[in-house]
């Protein structure tokens, strides 16, 4: 037999784990090269575009041979009390064990946290659900790639083992183009912003939330609004001083003057608070708040958490998942006429939702685990975080399904995925939340 030259090259997995995004795409690009991919192919370089990100050491640092070698010698390092971002993730595991906590993230990671690019979307979907659900409302169903029931359930489906690449990727937005990418064009690439904190206000809803505490440089405030509202906000602000440190530098995007392309308009906000991971891929913190609150010392919120997930708990300590349907039925009514379709149409979404999680058992679980109703009118979470990618994904998908009243489905995804005890309350000496005040 002839000798044969046969020439190794040996790439090390924490070789494509860097610190910039500039240098994940290089390191990215160089592997696929070497497989023998064509880089020029559009699908690759979608994926590079959109994925390279989750390759920032930032993102996955726990799976790296330092941290392994910490585990093996049980030697867990104490937190820095000067540093927020300093290998954070490692702190984040709550009353669990650390062993439980990387394992844990590990099966979220190994279930899927990449999100569908708008290059995988397929084009000329209907709805297979009976009755047909998406012909009054093509844009909700388009945005999330939702037609169907087993589209919404697909990502609590396990996947087969053995069959890693066959893997869908998960539906999370974003799956057509639309004005909200504007937001991730602008802010995709910026590793300066390693705090977001944004909110979106449409119809003039809201002014814009107040912040107080020192502001550090890596804190970067942005702000959602349709045209209508950015013009009265400029009046509105330049007639009034708010009680919003001078430090804070809102960069008010324009969304353009229909912001609410879902059939209901308060749709935009519910699912824009869910999906800064996709506008914001690159950042370590996000924090979502309503244009009715106020949060203080933000630094000092990162610095204690215990815990990838942060949500306030609701003031009434006696509404839970069951109790909130009936009470938001009757804020709808009062909200809408009682005549007009988009009422009834959100209605009847509420009631279906209601009997597909009494039949899933899923109001008899969250009694069972004590789950009291939470005000999502302010979020922090840790971004490309395993298992708050997917806990935020299940979370989007149930709003753009069933009802987008958000607080009937906080839950949902936690008991489904099994991730209720990444859910940690924020202090109350941090933040409260006001009435809603129309600025025009």
């Amino acid at each position: 037999m002839d000798n044969v030259n046969i020439k190794w090259i040996i790439v090390n997995s924490e070789d494509l784990v860097q610190s910039s995004l500039v240098d994940c795409e290089r390191m990215l690009t160089k592997f696929l090269a070497l497989l023998g991919l064509k880089i020029s192919a559009s699908k690759l370089r979608n994926i590079i575009q959109y994925d390279s990100h989750q390759f920032i050491n930032e993102s996955v640092w726990w799976d790296q041979s330092e941290i392994a070698d910490n585990i093996l010698s049980m030697s867990v390092p104490s937190r820095s009390s000067a540093s927020i971002y300093s290998n954070d993730f490692y702190f984040l595991y709550g009353n669990q064990s650390f062993l439980q906590y990387l394992s844990d993230n590990r099966q979220c990671y190994n279930q899927g946290a990449f999100p569908q690019l708008q290059s995988e979307t397929l084009s000329n979907r209907f709805s297979s659900d009976k009755p047909e659900r998406c012909s009054l409302k093509p844009f909700d169903c388009a945005f999330g790639d939702l037609y169907s029931f087993e589209d919404r359930d697909q990502m609590y489906q396990q996947p087969k083992i053995l069959k890693y690449f066959d893997r869908k990727p998960l539906k999370c937005g974003f799956a057509i183009p639309s004005i909200f990418d504007t937001v991730r064009y602008k802010y995709g690439r910026n590793q300066t912003c390693q705090t977001v904190v944004f909110t979106v206000v449409t119809n003039c809803y809201d002014p814009l939330p107040e912040v107080e505490g020192p502001i550090l440089p890596s804190f970067c405030f942005i702000a959602l609004l349709d045209t209508q509202t950015l013009k009265a906000h400029r009046i509105f602000y330049a007639k009034e001083k708010r009680s919003t440190s001078d430090d804070v530098q809102w960069d008010l995007i324009d969304l353009g003057a229909n912001a609410s392309p879902f059939l209901a308009s308060a749709k935009s906000i519910e699912t824009l608070k869910l999906v800064g991971p996709r506008m914001f891929p690159v950042a370590k913190w996000i924090i979502w708040l309503d244009g009715k609150a106020y949060i203080q010392n933000i630094g000092d919120i990162l610095l204690q958490t215990q815990s990838p997930m942060i949500i306030p708990s609701h003031p009434d300590t006696t509404r839970t998942s069951a109790s909130e349907v009936e009470p938001t039925i009757v804020r709808l009514k009062s909200r809408e006429k009682s005549s007009s379709q988009q009422l009834n149409i959100s209605i009847a979404e509420i009631l279906i939702q209601q009997a597909e999680y009494s039949h899933d058992g899923f109001y008899a679980r969250s009694d069972t685990l004590g789950l009291k109703m939470l005000d999502i009118a302010i979020l922090v979470y840790k971004n490309n975080h395993p298992c708050v990618t997917r806990y935020l994904c299940g979370w989007h998908n149930e709003i753009n399904y069933f009802s987008y009243r958000g607080q009937l489905s906080v839950y949902y995804p936690g008991v489904r995925l099994n991730l209720t005890h990444y859910l940690h309350p924020l202090p109350e000496k941090f933040y409260y939340t006001k009435d809603h005040e129309a600025v025009c």
